[in-house]
């Protein structure tokens, strides 16, 4: 099995959720008059590559520590719908199993976006991290 690590790079450039506070970085402390850079970093907790527990949408569900190494690491279906779905379009699990084969235990990768497409590939040749 071929692993791929799907993560993205973290920046200010890094779209947030709708609505949500994008990153930011601000400087409190300068090199030249101090000898040393000095930030502080904000964002919400729906940017960039992130994984929500099941506690996230159900009250009594697991959280991220409690998720076993397996359970993120395992054979992938993938679909892309960039063509009749955008980034937050509705997509059906019909749409997605007529064009590909979905196996119990599949971890589902969506692309909902040409961009997003694009990005997958790059990651998939190892020109992307």
């Amino acid at each position: 099995m071929k692993l791929i690590d799907l993560t993205i790079p973290l920046g200010i450039a890094t779209p947030p959720w709708p609505t949500y506070e994008p990153l930011q970085i601000k400087y409190f402390k300068r090199l030249a008059p101090n000898g040393a850079n000095g930030q502080v970093v904000t964002h919400s907790n729906h940017i960039g590559t992130h994984l929500d527990g099941e506690i996230h949408f159900h009250t009594p569900g697991k959280d991220i520590a409690s998720l076993d190494m397996d359970f993120l690491v395992h054979e992938a279906a993938i679909v892309d719908l960039s063509d009749v779905c955008g980034d937050y379009g509705v997509y059906t699990s019909k749409m997605v199993e007529e064009r590909v084969q979905v196996k119990e235990g599949d971890i589902l990768i969506f692309i909902g976006s040409p961009a997003m497409a694009v990005g997958l590939e790059k990651i998939a040749r190892g020109e992307a991290r």
